[in-house]
């Protein structure tokens, strides 16, 4: 059996969610299918180093990525005789003979502003995405709440949509090496305690609430942890701020982009791990500082009380006090830090690669058995 996948997000140095996710899917054990081939498609960007008997890897250049996605794609796959087809996307060549799985972990475009209110995703949403779901045989999303989501805003039914949890990588575990602790913190400039925030900087993401509870905070509070803000450009953070100078907030430091080698280090190392997102299919980040052993407080919307149960501190992300007083309690309360990361790390525990390999390949194998 041959399976095909859209491997673009393989970007060495700058590896997405979705690239995480691959990386985590591929770099498992994957001989146990012994007749199955994997191909996996890239772009002259895109990076894979892992040589394996099962795998092929097919580097197709990208121009323009409409015709990537729906005119080369479709060649090669019938080219490669593809039986299944994976995209980590919600994009398919529609014309493929193969059969198909995409991935749905969320609709945030669907319904956070400012992305919804965009003329262009209405219609880019409206029209492409519902032709993808019609094409493809399963959707995979990440969560109860995703599946909800996308059945009940995109009228797609329930059995057509597979739950496979993320996984948090092996990497991620507490690291104790003080040597190790200490590069990590010089390589980045960090020189006070800090609370930490990984993701990108999108608006969803909701950092400005978070830089505006952090500045309620006690000035004491302030000049004793810092907060560090990791995952994107601060460019993208200035715009949030109306392009006002964020660099002046003395105790805020902007991280930019941290390399996969140094997150576990820097999870380990922040007092508190906080995560304000307005809307999430599934969020990997807390659970990633859960497994380094660091406390986690977080949104109490959408995915997350289903994601993290009882290891974090909840809050609501619409209201800069109530983010700001958890943050507070969190950091005079030793006791109750200590607590949250025992929680977490057993928490962190029920997302294992395996696990997750395991569903994916059940639902490949599913879809496969369809085939009339």
């Amino acid at each position: 059996m041959r399976i095909g996948i859209d491997g673009r997000e393989l970007v060495k140095g700058k590896i997405t969610g979705i690239g995480r996710f691959l990386l985590n899917f591929l770099c498992s054990d994957l001989s146990i299918k012994e007749d199955w081939q994997f191909v996996i498609f890239l772009n002259q960007d895109s990076k894979f180093d892992k040589e394996e008997p099962h795998f092929k890897k097919i580097v197709i250049p990208e121009k323009i990525t409409f015709w990537w996605d729906q005119i080369k794609l479709r060649r090669w796959l019938a080219k490669e005789n593809i039986d299944l087809f994976f995209s980590p996307y919600y994009k398919v060549p529609l014309l493929t003979r193969s059969k198909t799985v995409i991935t749905l972990f969320d609709i945030t475009y669907l319904m956070i502003s400012p992305y919804k209110d965009k003329l262009s995703n209405r219609l880019y949403i409206r029209n492409f995405l519902k032709h993808s779901i019609r094409k493809a045989d399963k959707i995979i999303t990440s969560s109860n709440f995703s599946m909800t989501e996308i059945s009940s805003k995109l009228n797609v039914p329930e059995e057509k949509v597979s739950i496979v949890p993320l996984c948090v990588g092996d990497s991620f575990k507490p690291v104790s090496d003080e040597t190790v602790l200490k590069q990590t913190k010089e390589k980045y400039g960090i020189k006070n305690k800090y609370i930490l925030y990984i993701g990108n900087f999108s608006p969803h993401k909701n950092l400005k609430g978070l830089i505006e509870a952090y500045n309620l905070l006690p000035e004491g509070i302030k000049k004793e942890y810092h907060l560090l803000l990791g995952g994107g450009e601060p460019k993208e953070l200035e715009l949030a701020y109306k392009h006002s100078d964020i660099s002046k907030l003395l105790s805020i430091t902007i991280l930019g982009h941290t390399s996969d080698e140094d997150l576990p280090a820097l999870y380990s190392g922040a007092e508190l791990f906080i995560f304000p997102s307005l809307y999430e299919g599934f969020g990997l980040p807390p659970l990633e500082a859960m497994a380094c052993g660091c406390a986690v407080a977080s949104s109490n919307t959408s995915s997350m009380p289903e994601v993290l149960g009882d290891a974090s501190l909840f809050f609501n992300p619409c209201d800069v006090h109530e983010i700001s007083g958890a943050i507070e309690q969190m950091l005079e309360d030793e006791n109750l830090r200590n607590e949250f990361r025992q929680k977490g790390l057993a928490r962190a525990e029920h997302f294992s690669s395996k696990k997750m390999v395991t569903k994916l390949l059940d639902v490949f194998e599913s879809v496969i058995g369809a085939r009339p």
